[in-house]
């Protein structure tokens, strides 16, 4: 396999090339996945400045806080990692590094999740220079994912599959969403995997037709509840994502027929993703089931999102993006009913696109449950 040094230094070549052809002097990281992705350093957004300067024709260099310095140099690849101390002015100090390499006055690419503020601070410091988003070049990049990712998706997601059967046996009638939630994120943390970056959504009854329901108050499993389990984990920083529906009690013939709509818009969405289709017209296969069934008015939402460092990532499975797929690739498909006040039904499975069409990295059974 090869060295995960060599995987960064790689990634930061390919930015350089195509900022290269863009006429671009560098792209400025802040504490964000897109640093985890060049560098293997993750952190969170935080008010001290920390920034990686990757220049187009140099080599690539940290600007730190001083007490960021060792675990940085512990922690990734980057050979210049300069520090500030508390009461130095880092935005001079990043003026002072860009005229060094002769930037001061060139356009530079900026992380989009880098906080205005900072942003404000650097345009003060280097008024010559023009500052572009640079969310073009990092989806790019990350959009297809590696034999080493694919691979850390796969292990996660059949994480996710042996959690979410564990979690379906735990439920029944006096259980609380809250404790279901608890259940779900511990037994991640049982197969050596960490919970998602977002909370658990166990929504029953009337709260399962909210698709992002996240649970606030000791409610009840109660029959004749569908419940809603949406969640996955992590593993070295990569995301899982699964949704499954379960009905308490006998389910009504309505909400049978909501369930079968969404597992067959699941299912043809599944059956027609491949190489050289576009985004919106995997949306559009998943709609078009649903909306025949005479329940389009209730499928809100988009039919997938990319997934990999983050949850939510590029490409979008949405009316709109003709993104071309291609092999690598990786994706949700998760078509849902929501009739409000009553219940929803959601069915989510994660995807990686293959040669020939696409193959599933959670892949627990998607039948009707009735507990």
């Amino acid at each position: 396999m090869e060295a995960v040094e060599e995987i960064y230094k790689k990634r930061a070549e390919k930015l350089q090339s195509l900022m290269a052809s863009d006429n671009i002097g560098g792209f400025l990281f802040t504490a964000s996945p897109n640093l985890l992705y060049m560098t293997g350093f993750s952190e969170g957004q935080m008010p001290r400045f920390l920034s990686l300067l990757v220049p187009t024709h140099h080599e690539p260099m940290f600007l730190v806080p001083a007490l960021y310095e060792e675990q940085i140099r512990e922690n990734t690849w980057v050979n210049t990692i300069i520090p500030w101390a508390d009461g130095e002015d880092p935005f001079a100090k990043m003026q002072s590094l860009l005229s060094s390499k002769g930037m001061d006055a060139s356009t530079i690419a900026v992380d989009d999740t880098l906080w205005s503020i900072f942003l404000l601070n650097l345009k003060g410091q280097l008024p010559k220079a023009r500052f572009i988003s640079g969310g073009k070049y990092m989806k790019t990049l990350r959009r297809v994912k590696s034999q080493h990712e694919k691979e850390l998706m796969m292990k996660i997601g059949a994480i996710t599959d042996k959690v979410m059967e564990k979690a379906i046996a735990f439920i029944k009638p006096g259980v609380s969403e809250l404790t279901i939630v608890d259940f779900i994120e511990s037994e991640l943390r049982r197969m050596d995997a960490g919970p998602s970056t977002a909370q658990p959504i166990v929504g029953s009854g009337p709260y399962s037709a909210q698709p992002h329901y996240r649970p606030q108050t000791e409610k009840l499993i109660q029959q004749g509840d569908a419940v809603v389990l949406d969640f996955g984990g992590t593993l070295e920083h990569y995301h899982s994502d699964m949704t499954r529906t379960v009905f308490v009690g006998e389910p009504d013939v309505e909400f049978q027929r909501i369930y079968d709509a969404v597992r067959k818009a699941h299912d043809a969405a599944m059956a027609f993703a491949k190489p050289g289709v576009r985004c919106e017209e995997v949306d559009s296969q998943a709609r078009r089931v649903i909306t025949d069934s005479g329940y389009g008015e209730y499928f809100i939402h988009r039919t997938g999102h990319g997934i990999g460092l983050e949850v939510h990532e590029e490409p979008y499975i949405v009316e709109g993006n003709t993104t071309i797929l291609e092999p690598g690739m990786a994706f949700s498909i998760e078509p849902g009913v929501y009739i409000p006040g009553r219940y929803g039904v959601r069915i989510e499975d994660c995807v990686i696109v293959t040669e020939a069409g696409v193959e599933p990295f959670t892949k627990f059974r998607s039948e009707l449950t009735v507990i």
